[in-house]
């Protein structure tokens, strides 16, 4: 059903705690992947209204930082029961900007609510430290302090959860925020926003812009009062943002790509391995950094495997994600709908068997693109080595063991493990061979918890990690108070 014009949606700066749009501003639509109807209109940052956020964030400093731990704290249980009331307004717009099933951007939502309970809680326990002294008549400590500006970049295919990790730790560590949410999902960080200001947190404590990565995420980066930067994206615009922050000495924590495995091994329990398999490859249509893209199997059970997923895999629906029983909705945009082709053309000229899938589905509009299962792929091919990003699985056989560590090793990347064995020898050397941040033995490399460390090794990261209370070795430094009596 096509939207009237009342129905669209306008998202606006807010800087300050106020809502903010001058006369000269631009706009940038957002667009429905899966209708290709227009969703609203969102405000492009100018570089002026940069540095106004990030003056405001610094001048809020001072006072939240001094604000009580169990205050701040407060501000966040009351933000949990406002998303509550707002969970399927949110979701909505999520799916409608960005795609993935409905059931996946309520079950987002469901993830900040817990976030802020459980940062509200882990306030409490910012310890610090007493440490023996040295000399007679003298007490030391060490005491965890924030920072000050915190700019937060966060990517499309979580809009609202990802945010959530960085925002919310930042904040109960006393630390004032900036977000650069993607511009594909920009009126759904104006409701996230609506929700933080309806809490009551302070002018100038969180501030909002959306636009251009060149001109926003650029600026923060070169800022001299920005003193965090905390992205999830793409390894490429990571280090990017290494680069240019270097300059002025910040702290940067990079949560970036994967090509992550599965690895099955023969005394594997196969229909368990093909369930975990098709979940981790296809959710959110496969835009995930944490979505397997890679099947390491071993060659005797290769064949009955394959067969499982495909199967498993013709019964996920494919469609509009506000539809009922779709499990695979439209990719982001067409761009990357054309990136997924291309990618599938290279493997097959490389020697892969398409197995499953290989095609758009140009009848249902023009961003879907079916699963995808790929077979008779070599570790060296570019199938297995790049991110994709989509809904396309690489099969990989092997001889054992051995080989599939090395193959699942092999790639630039570390961010996340599987393997299914019933073995306890080869699951327990797993999860120390394994050159991953993420280790999962007999599931999927997609299912994070709360208050478990969360990020990637080699250029899946820069070794910082969110979710859990790990977050606060980003987001404070540490004082030592030296006292002499």
């Amino acid at each position: 059903m096509s939207q009237t014009k009342t129905e669209l949606l306008q998202g606006n700066l807010y800087i300050n705690g106020e809502w903010i749009s001058e006369e000269e501003q631009t706009y940038f639509e957002s667009i429905n992947p899966a209708t290709q109807e227009l969703v609203g209109t969102c405000a492009a940052a100018m570089a002026s209204q940069v540095d106004d956020a990030v003056k405001a964030a610094s001048t809020a400093y001072s006072h939240w930082k001094n604000t009580s731990i169990p205050e701040r704290a407060a501000f966040l249980t009351k933000a949990a029961e406002l998303f509550e009331d707002r969970k399927e307004e949110l979701a909505q717009v999520m799916t409608k900007e960005m795609g993935k099933p409905l059931t996946e951007s309520i079950g987002e939502v469901g993830v900040v609510i817990a976030t802020a309970q459980y940062m509200a809680g882990e306030g409490r326990r910012l310890f610090g430290e007493i440490v023996p002294a040295g000399f007679p008549d003298r007490d030391i400590k060490m005491v965890r302090e924030p920072l000050g500006v915190v700019a937060c970049i966060t990517p499309w295919n979580f809009p609202v959860s990802l945010a959530s990790y960085k925002m919310f730790a930042a904040l109960i560590a006393g630390n004032t925020v900036v977000w650069k949410p993607a511009s594909e999902v920009a009126l759904s960080a104006k409701i996230f926003m609506e929700v933080l200001h309806a809490a009551g947190l302070p002018k100038g404590t969180i501030n909002l812009l959306t636009g251009s990565g060149r001109i926003v995420g650029q600026k923060l980066a070169t800022h001299s009062e920005v003193k965090i930067i905390s992205f999830t994206g793409s390894t490429e615009v990571g280090q990017q943002l290494a680069e240019m922050s270097s300059k002025t000495l910040k702290r940067i924590s990079l949560e970036l790509g994967g090509k992550n495995a599965v690895i099955v091994l023969k005394d594997a329990d196969l229909d368990k391995a093909a369930e975990g398999i098709i979940k981790s490859a296809f959710t959110t249509t496969g835009q995930r950094c944490t979505a397997a893209s890679r099947v390491i199997v071993e060659r005797s059970v290769k064949e009955e495997l394959l067969k499982k997923v495909i199967a498993l895999t013709k019964e996920m629906k494919v469609g509009n994600g506000l539809e009922q029983g779709v499990v695979i909705g439209p990719l982001v945009n067409e761009q990357q709908c054309r990136l997924v082709e291309d990618y599938v053309q290279k493997a097959v000229e490389e020697g892969g068997n398409i197995a499953f899938g290989g095609r758009a589905l140009s009848e249902l509009g023009t961003c879907y693109y079916m699963p995808t299962i790929i077979d008779n792929v070599h570790s060296n091919h570019t199938i297995a080595q790049e991110e994709i990003f989509g809904p396309v699985l690489a099969f990989i056989e092997v001889n054992g063991y051995e080989e599939a560590m090395s193959v699942n090793n092999g790639t630039m990347y570390g961010l996340s493990t599987s393997i299914y064995t019933s073995s306890l020898h080869y699951a327990s050397r797993a999860a120390k061979d394994a050159v991953s941040g993420l280790v999962y033995i007999n599931n999927g490399t997609s299912n994070a918890e709360m208050g478990v460390a969360f990020g990637g090794m080699k250029m899946s990261g820069n070794g910082h990690r969110e979710v859990s209370h790990h977050a606060f070795d980003v987001m404070t430094e540490w004082k030592s108070v030296y006292t002499n009596y």
